[in-house]
């Protein structure tokens, strides 16, 4: 019986341990319908296939890994702790960054304009030196220095994430840029100068240009695609949590008596607050599956195995310039980028003059700041909502659309009760501001969009950046629309935002039907090839960190 025993328990191993060997893309050389594959080393697969080849314990931390996925108790145990050490530290990263662009929004109504002498669209400009738009003004001199501050952040997008991917270490490069933004940030209390907030807000966009596209490779390596849109919209949701904390912050300070001025206080608060957010994020967020400190090896492996179906991989550090060439010629990407674009006008301007527009309504600037609240509270209902049906229904396009309508709704009603700046319904101007605060959930659901259709480590980072750079040339546009030689109506803004989301509408039908055309395509080719051989190569594209367009595995979400 011993040996009996003992057989059983080497059968196992040997059967756990060729599970690892059945992943190696290296031992295959081509794909049917798709070209050959470059994969001669294991540096060229994926970060989890090298940590699953070359772990010294291979049989026993796959039995291990194994046990872990086939009890159901021990899996919603990791998938719990792995929540728990991701999902609160990409929400606190997302609050602050959110908290941090808009606090200009805030400290508009503090008199920071008056204290700085900003006149006709200085304002304007320094919020599209984050990222927030673009230079509209007279003046050459003031144009060619608002240029060159745009360089910055749009210049910035792509080095850092290339840096990101070379390092390898998401969570260190994070935290590091997060305190480097905490630092700027307080330095706008020190601010005496349109030039001086100009540069600061410059170097404000380069640290934070990391953030977005790093959160979304994180979620894309530690979730399947069925749970990536939830969360996303966990941390998410921080934009919409950050219009009722800042807001309340904001109208605290509004009261101070001290000689300091209210918007400086408010700008070192968040400045602190923000540093110290970031040593955490440095010290405790996981780089990836394979290098999380806190997870055992049986963990990790566990980890990494839960998501093979995905065929995305977890990250790759050496750069490879046949994905990034694809990315460019991928027509999704492109479709995701406009989309991304137009969604982005109507938040450079929203984020921005929120608090301005409901002083043009008649309510005083200290009353702004409390009433901007209750459109966080919509926007975080709405984020958390559409996040949770676009994995219910496994349909991020059709949600998108909840939270873009009523959007439309409410700038239209805002055209409609405000003719000329001359409010005609006080309160169903103050309900329009309020449905404004949805459609920021399209842009979470595009991010999502980007984690569980896109594949090879290179493409993903490339992607990213492009999506994040049309997301910040959208708000470059967007702040514009509000141009001061409008006010208090700002027609031009409000009309932008029905005109931009509308069209955002037929951009998204086009994505959904391109990515059902893929999976046909896809599906096409797969009935050609035998069971068997299905099932090798499934397994070895899982990690061998090919893009989406060159595994027939691959499956789009809609």
């Amino acid at each position: 019986m011993a040996d009996e025993k003992h057989d059983l328990e080497k059968t196992a191993l040997q059967r756990d341990s060729d599970l690892f060997a059945n992943l190696d893309a290296r031992r295959i050389s081509s794909i049917p319908h798709q070209g050959t594959i470059n994969l001669s080393t294991l540096q060229d697969a994926d970060e989890a296939l090298q940590f699953l080849e070359s772990h010294p314990r291979r049989a026993e931390v796959a039995a291990e890994g194994n046990a872990i996925l086939e009890d159901p108790v021990q899996l919603k145990r990791l998938i719990r702790k792995i929540d728990m050490t991701i999902a609160p530290l990409l929400a606190a990263v997302y609050f602050l960054q959110f908290l941090d662009k808009t606090t200009l929004s805030y400290t508009a109504v503090m008199g920071i304009r008056t204290d700085l002498k900003l006149v006709g669209q200085d304002y304007s400009n320094v919020g599209s030196t984050f990222g927030d738009s673009s230079d509209t003004r007279g003046g050459f001199y003031d144009m060619i220095l608002a240029d060159e501050l745009w360089a910055g952040f749009l210049a910035a997008e792509f080095p850092t994430q290339y840096l990101a991917q070379h390092i390898s270490k998401l969570g260190v490069y994070l935290g590091v840029n997060i305190m480097a933004w905490g630092f700027v940030l307080g330095c706008h209390a020190a601010c005496t100068s349109y030039a001086a907030l100009a540069i600061v807000r410059t170097l404000l966009g380069v640290f934070e240009s990391c953030v977005a596209p790093i959160l979304v490779l994180i979620i894309a390596m530690w979730y399947k695609k069925a749970e990536q849109g939830r969360r996303v919209s966990w941390f998410y949701v921080c934009n919409s949590l950050t219009q009722i904390f800042g807001g309340f912050l904001a109208y605290g300070v509004s009261h101070s008596t001290s000689t300091f001025a209210t918007w400086r206080i408010f700008y070192l608060a968040i400045g602190i607050l923000t540093i110290l957010v970031g040593l955490v994020v440095a010290l405790y967020l996981p780089d990836s599956p394979s290098k999380a400190k806190r997870f055992t090896d049986a963990e990790k492996v566990a980890a990494i195995l839960r998501v093979k179906s995905n065929q995305s991989g977890t990250q790759n550090a050496k750069l490879k310039r046949g994905q990034i060439l694809e990315t460019l010629q991928d027509v999704r990407i492109w479709l995701v980028c406009l989309a991304t674009l137009l969604t982005s006008i109507p938040n450079g301007g929203i984020s921005n003059f929120s608090n301005i527009l409901l002083t043009t309504f008649g309510y005083t600037s200290q009353e702004a700041l409390i009433l901007i609240t209750p459109s966080g509270l919509v926007g975080a209902v709405c984020v958390l909502l559409t996040g949770y049906l676009s994995d219910k229904w496994h349909d991020r396009s059709l949600v998108m659309f909840i939270c873009i309508i009523p959007t439309i709704l409410g700038a239209a009603l805002m055209i409609g009760l405000d003719p000329g700046g001359i409010p005609q319904n006080k309160a169903g101007l103050l309900a329009a501001s309020f449905l404004t605060g949805t459609f920021g959930a399209a842009f979470m659901l595009l991010l999502a969009w980007n984690a569980s259709n896109i594949a090879g480590h290179s493409k993903k980072v490339t992607a990213n950046a492009l999506t994040l750079v049309a997301f910040c040339v959208g708000n470059i546009l967007g702040t514009q629309t509000f141009q001061a030689s409008e006010a208090p109506g700002y027609i031009s803004g409000k009309i932008s935002i029905v005109a931009t989301l509308a069209a955002t509408c037929f951009v998204i039908v086009a994505l959904r039907l391109y990515n059902d055309h893929l999976n046909k395509k896809n599906r096409r080719v797969l009935e050609g090839i035998s069971k068997a051989e299905k099932d090798e190569l499934r397994d070895k594209l899982a990690f061998a960190d090919q893009t989406d367009r060159r595994n027939v595995f691959f499956v789009y979400t809609h």
